[in-house]
Order: C-alpha cells, then structure tokens, then sequence
C-alpha cells in the first residue's frame, strides 16, 4: 500500500480494520515533542490515483473487512464533504464497509458544526482517536499543544451528544519531573469527565530535533526515569475513578517498560499491582527502553 508515512500508525483497537492512507503531516505542527513540531508537514492529501491504487490493492487481496481506518495525521481536519467523498470512493470498491475511524485533534472536533458531525456519522464515520497528551493546562500550554483541558472536554462532550465514540491518549512524563504527579492527577481528572472507549497512554522520549529535546539536553526539562513513569502511570490508574461504560485501557505502547492492558474498571486492580510489582523489582536499567519513539 502507498503511503505517504514512512511507519505506519494505527490505535490498537484498529487491529482488525482495513487501512487506508490518506494523508501525511499535520494541520497544526507545533506541539514541542511532535516529529512534526517544525511546522514544514502540512496536512497534506496523496493523490486520487494513489487512493484508487490502494482500494484496488485491497480489492485484489480480497480484503472482508466491515470496517476501515483512514491513516494520516488528523484527517478529519479536512473538510466534511471531502470525508464523505471518500467514504462513498471506498464503498465503490469495498461495498462491505460500513464504518470509518481516524485520527483527530480536538478543535478538528470545534472547527465543524453538529450538522456536520452527524452527516459525517450518518455516512459511517464512527470513532475518532484524540491525544489530549495532559489534563494539566500549564503543561498544555509549555508543550504547545494549542488547547485547554476545557476546550478538549467541551469537543468531546460533543461527540457525546452527536452520538460518535472516542478513544483518547496522553502522554506519561509530559509534565516532567517537576510536575509528574499533576499530570497524572489533572489526566485522569479530564478522564472522569468523558466517555472514551479506549485510553491509551505512552511514555515520553524526546525525538531528537524537537524542540522537547533541546530543552531536555540543555535541562531545563527533566525527563522521568523509567521508574518515575510507572510510578505515574499507576497514579494516573489510580485516578481514574469514573467510568461511564466500559473503557479499555492500553498501556502496551514500545516506549512503556512494563505492558499493562485491561478493562476499566474490572481490572483497574490487577493492572495497579503489575506497575507496583514491577517499581518494587526492577532498577530504572532494566526498565530502560531503547531507540526514538515516534509520535
């Protein structure tokens, strides 16, 4: 499949969906631990000839798949009416697909009216995947992430209220050393707020040639060891008090030292005793993870 990515990013949830690249960069390219933070990838489309060349590779591999997930940056920044046109491209080729997901920032969510949002979920949008990243506003604000909590949890709301579900991420050191404990406590605080589906959370490693990078090389930020992650992570686990429905937390990215991974809230216990288990038995090398992550 072409694509305009060189790896390739889907939620875990995805795994038995059909993909489709649509798109590289990202409408806004300024959070600081972004491979995007330099601003020079905009959102930008492949090509109708790569799109069709795609469905027809999925068409010849015989794919059965009901559901297909739209690869890219935050797709649904693009306009409505270009995501139902793709919708109905897809449907050409694969009548069987009957629901989309994929990526999106939260004020892709405030940039579209209801009307929107509903045609979009009447044409088979389904679940969009949002980074909150923290639930801290002042660590918002220091990674420039270009939203509040309060704008994040009011765009999400509106899904709630135009019937679209959602998984959502945020990212485990964010806040620093210096600010660990609000993250985890100000995250999971954003969490008992909304409905996701799924939360999934990773560890922060600074890319190099971000901006996060320099400040951590010069030290004025201070990345958590290995140790101190899971200490928040298990924070933030223990945090996480409300859930409406079901959720599935997804601990399991490559840049977490321990993989934890359950329903909320049966196994919110079982998931808090492995990160206890493993602080208790393991110095921060052998938690250590090696190699960049890719955001």
């Amino acid at each position: 499949m072409a694509t305009l990515e060189e790896t390739v990013y889907r939620p875990p949830l995805e795994n038995e969906s059909a993909l489709l690249g649509i798109s590289l960069g990202c409408s806004y390219g300024r959070c600081t631990f972004c491979r995007y933070s330099d601003g020079n990838t905009p959102l930008q489309l492949l090509s109708s000839e790569m799109l069709c060349e795609n469905l027809e590779e999925l068409v010849a591999q015989g794919e059965q798949a009901t559901r297909m997930f739209l690869l890219g940056g935050n797709v649904l920044a693009f306009k409505s009416r270009y995501l139902a046109d793709i919708f109905r491209l897809v449907r050409r080729y694969l009548p069987g697909v009957t629901q989309f997901s994929m990526y999106a920032r939260a004020d892709d969510v405030a940039q579209k009216t209801d009307e929107q949002l509903e045609e979009l979920r009447r044409g088979g949008l389904d679940t969009l995947y949002i980074g909150v990243e923290s639930g801290n506003a002042r660590i918002l604000e220091n990674c420039r992430k270009g939203e509040t909590p309060e704008e994040i949890v009011a765009a999400l709301h509106r899904l709630d209220r135009v019937g679209l579900s959602y998984g959502l991420s945020s990212i485990l050191g964010l806040g620093g050393r210096e600010m660990w404990r609000q993250n985890a406590l100000d995250t999971a605080a954003l969490y008992n707020e909304v409905n996701p589906i799924s939360i999934r959370v990773m560890t922060l490693t600074p890319m190099a040639g971000t901006p996060l990078a320099v400040e951590a090389a010069s030290g004025s930020f201070q990345p958590l060891t290995p140790r101190q992650a899971l200490e928040e992570e298990r924070l933030l686990l223990e945090a996480i008090s409300k859930t409406h429905a079901p959720c599935l937390f997804v601990g399991t990215h490559v840049s977490n030292s321990v993989p934890v991974k359950g329903m909320l809230p049966r196994d919110r216990d079982r998931m808090i005793e492995a990160l206890s288990n493993a602080i208790a038995g393991a110095d921060d090398k052998d938690l250590a993870q090696d190699g960049a992550i890719g955001w």
